[in-house]
């Protein structure tokens, strides 16, 4: 399992997380959350230039912090030119294909909360009622159980969060209500197994855990939401 730690400033772009997840492979997917990351940065420092912290660049107290800032220049630019490529695969492709993980994983949630504890690609199984389901009501991207199939095999070690987010989205939940939500789903996914079998919905090893966790460099940048870190 690889855990991610957000702090204070990322909690509020969680949608672009989820975009980052979006990505194809887990090596794609640890790169594009370190871009958000960056634009995470971008933003803070923007607005740490506009507000009433505009001349925090000429306070002696921020020579490190200035100097973090022009060393990771470069860096910065790169990962937001590669973020920018991740949002144009999951406008034009990989939304759908995300989007209808994400509802294999609700399913699964429920026939788990229900105490059925159904099979994901038997032949009455989750992937076969939700392509049944699809035809029905002529959903897109959903109608073909390959497709499915495929779709949930891809992403499955990651639909906790958008599972989470839209949990959360009629409830007025803090953003780290959110990660608890996500993190609660992700455990509930890699622990529970369908009926009669003892392999989990979804193995650990391919998951991401999303944590909140402060700012590891102590309180020079507390509540600046800089530097930061994934760790896997």
């Amino acid at each position: 399992m690889h855990r991610v730690s957000i702090n204070e400033q990322e909690l509020f772009f969680l949608e672009l997380f989820r975009i980052a997840l979006s990505a194809e492979t887990l090596e794609d997917r640890l790169t594009a959350i370190r871009s958000v990351k960056h634009e995470v940065i971008a933003a803070r420092l923007k607005s740490l230039s506009e507000g009433r912290s505009s001349g925090w660049q000429e306070d002696p107290a921020n020579r490190e912090l200035v100097e973090w800032v022009a060393k990771t220049a470069g860096e910065r630019e790169d990962g937001i030119y590669e973020f920018s490529r991740v949002s144009r695969r999951y406008e034009d492709r990989t939304e759908r294909r995300l989007n209808v993980a994400e509802h294999v994983g609700k399913m699964i949630g429920l026939s788990i909360e229900d105490g059925k504890f159904e099979g994901v690609q038997t032949d009455s199984g989750i992937l076969y009622q939700l392509t049944e389901v699809s035809k029905e009501h002529n959903i897109r991207g959903a109608k073909d159980k390959d497709t499915v199939r495929k779709s949930w095999g891809c992403y499955r070690g990651v639909v906790h969060l958008g599972m989470a987010m839209d949990f959360c989205e009629d409830l007025s939940a803090s953003p780290a209500e959110v990660l608890l939500m996500a993190e609660h789903f992700r455990r509930r996914l890699s622990q529970m197994c369908p009926k009669g079998t003892s392999t989990p919905y979804v193995s650990p090893e391919e998951q991401i855990s999303f944590v909140y966790e402060s700012s590891i460099y102590g309180p020079r940048f507390q509540n600046r939401g800089l530097p930061f870190y994934v760790s896997g």
